[in-house]
């Protein structure tokens, strides 16, 4: 974790982790744009987030802290391989059902799109699409007509995280045109946010290797447990990680034994107890 002058704990029964101090943030002039009632509700949300980084899926509450903090249509988190673009963890609030055309058109038109994945994985800001594209401009897009327009979506703004090689993760907040484009207080807000968010993200990662390998399992067997606690299925773990059903299962059984368990509800269980 980058060092820092000050630092500020936060605690949970005897564990601690040490973030960045607010007051050290190198982000100049964007902080200036937030209220002092913006940062306690940002320091509210980094608490929450925290006390749940014992689930698998701890962006949860995330979230759902930003669609009060930065209010948009859709808000969500995305993990997804860079090659494929398939998703590897959606969450949405509210979770909506694409149709399928419009699922596609997400991956097709993806190479057009200025906040485009492959485009921007590295970035550490917060950007928008009108910091690229003027409407005009926007509207002659085919990722535009087919995978924003029939949801009605006119501003999005995404912020990425660090993630490791092959994978792209952001979160993002899309909007109507009736709701208006993200102002620069939405933006300052997103990366105060970030590094607090990526150092959650790598602890969480963190503790779940630990954890896992403590219990005696190897890597492979962590990292199958870590997709199965995502909610994947043995087909799509074996998709994910080019090998065979058959081979996922057997690592599974092995994993199985491992924890003293018989399922994989009672394996992600066992393997996430400690850390709640």
């Amino acid at each position: 974790m980058r060092s820092v002058a000050r630092s500020t704990a936060l605690r949970r029964d005897t564990t601690f982790v040490v973030l960045p101090h607010w007051g050290n943030l190198p982000y100049g002039p964007r902080v200036s744009h937030l209220s002092s009632h913006d940062v306690r509700d940002a320091q509210a949300l980094i608490q929450v987030a925290y006390s749940a980084r014992g689930s698998p899926l701890f962006v949860e509450p995330v979230v759902e802290g930003l669609a009060r903090l930065v209010p948009g249509e859709i808000v969500g988190y995305d993990e997804r391989e860079l090659r494929s673009q398939r998703q590897l963890v959606g969450i949405e609030a509210p979770a909506i059902a694409r149709p399928v055309e419009v699922s596609n058109a997400v991956s097709a038109f993806c190479g057009e799109y200025p906040l485009s994945m492959r485009r921007r994985y590295r970035e550490t800001g917060a950007l928008k699409i009108s910091d690229f594209l003027s409407p005009t401009r926007l509207h002659r897009l085919d990722y535009y007509n087919h995978a924003l327009r029939p949801l009605g979506i006119e501003h999005q703004m995404r912020l990425w995280l660090s993630a490791p090689p092959g994978v792209a993760r952001y979160f993002s907040i899309s909007r109507r045109q009736a709701d208006g484009d993200f102002t620069e207080r939405d933006r300052a807000l997103l990366v105060l946010l970030r590094p607090f968010l990526v150092a959650l993200n790598e602890l969480f990662d963190v503790q779940v290797v630990d954890q896992l390998n403590a219990e005696g399992l190897t890597d492979r067997e962590v990292e199958i447990l870590g997709w199965v606690a995502r909610g994947k299925t043995n087909q799509e773990i074996a998709a994910l990680l080019v090998v065979s059903p058959h081979t996922i299962r057997k690592h599974l059984e092995h994993a199985f034994d491992k924890l003293r368990v018989h399922t994989r509800t009672g394996a992600v269980a066992r393997a996430f107890a400690s850390m709640n």
